[in-house]
């Protein structure tokens, strides 16, 4: 299943406007009926341009074209992350 992005927007008693990244990992919710939800987690950039994301921990940005910047910088470093991974194993014995 395919994970989903958005930005929360928080806006404050003053009128300013925050955004926060999301990724959002489809998870089964078990019980009565069994539906899909998804698992929401904030994306957060660090200063050496490695991507994390969390629940815990909120970086707020000013607009949202900032917040959609870290979107699509996230979904860049999963596929290049994903790209890395190996695919196929082979051993040649001598």
């Amino acid at each position: 299943m395919e994970k989903k992005y958005r930005i929360k927007i928080n806006e404050f008693n003053n009128g300013e406007k925050r955004y926060i990244p999301q990724v959002g990992k489809p998870k089964l919710s078990l019980g009565k009926y069994v539906h899909l939800n998804y698992e929401w987690k904030n994306i957060i950039m660090d200063d050496l341009k490695t991507f994390q994301t969390t629940t815990s921990i909120t970086y707020f940005y000013e607009t949202e074209e900032k917040a959609l910047t870290i979107v699509e910088g996230y979904k860049k470093y999963i596929l290049e992350k994903d790209g890395q991974k190996a695919n196929k194993t082979t051993y040649k014995y001598l």
